[in-house]
């Protein structure tokens, strides 16, 4: 081989390894996310979090009397 060969293939080999460095930087995400719907969640114990709103307690209290009253009815009718 002669010098020039050498070199050219000296800096491909170089030019090679550094793309494959950078495509290995961009795959890496800095932080991994969980993906929740509409949002994107970062804290793993937020189910846990003292400020977690109350909507929730008020569906199931309003959804049970209104199952349990419709569930009633049906089993009344004789259609369970």
């Amino acid at each position: 081989m002669s010098d020039l060969e050498e070199r050219a293939t000296q800096k491909r080999e170089a030019t090679v390894k550094q793309l494959l460095r950078r495509a290995a930087k961009r795959t890496r995400p800095s932080q991994v996310f969980s993906v929740v719907p509409h949002t994107r969640e970062t804290d793993a114990n937020r189910e846990f979090a003292p400020d977690r709103d109350g909507d929730a307690i008020v569906w199931f209290l309003i959804a049970l009397p209104v199952f349990m009253v419709a569930h009633a009815l049906c089993v009344k009718m004789g259609a369970i």
